[in-house]
């Protein structure tokens, strides 16, 4: 991962700063390592993430068990059918199931509270601060919402 801060060309930012192409991509990877497994590779929901898994796979019954625990830390082994709720992970972009998908029409600072406080599902706030800015300034981007995300971006690199 590109540290925050690191020198211009290191980064492709300007001015020892995270610029907002590689912030963005930087958010798109730690998406995909730590979002997309419920939420879609492209951000299409869970109708989408289970396209992901093996047909047989697909039921989504281990992690989606209302009985389930609300949380499960990676640092606790795992014992298989004891995992945690997810309930349903919604798409976070307009798909043709949802026209009007998840819009995220939040203030970046609200969207990074939100975030930052239940995300991942599995483990709330194994993030950084600034990872979870970056992640709300890809979220925003995603959603064509680029001032916004402009503005994660900006907070990412505080």
């Amino acid at each position: 991962m590109v540290a925050l801060g690191a020198p211009a060309g290191a980064s492709g930012g300007a001015g020892g700063a995270l610029g907002y192409g590689a912030a963005i991509a930087e958010g798109a990877s730690l998406y995909a390592l730590n979002c997309a497994v419920c939420h879609g590779k492209a951000a299409g929901g869970l109708a989408e993430a289970k396209l992901s898994f093996p047909p047989e796979e697909r039921t989504c019954t281990r992690c989606h068990r209302p009985s389930n625990r609300t949380v499960q830390s990676l640092s606790e082994p795992v014992v298989d059918n004891d995992m945690f709720s997810l309930g349903t992970p919604p798409p976070l972009i307009a798909t043709a199931e949802h026209p009007t998908g998840l819009t995220l029409t939040a203030a970046p600072a609200a969207l990074w509270a939100y975030v930052s406080a239940t995300m991942p599902r599995y483990e709330p706030g194994r993030q950084t601060p600034a990872e979870y800015w970056l992640l709300t300034a890809y979220l925003l981007d995603l959603n064509g919402r680029g001032a916004a995300a402009a503005e994660a971006v900006a907070a990412a690199t505080r």
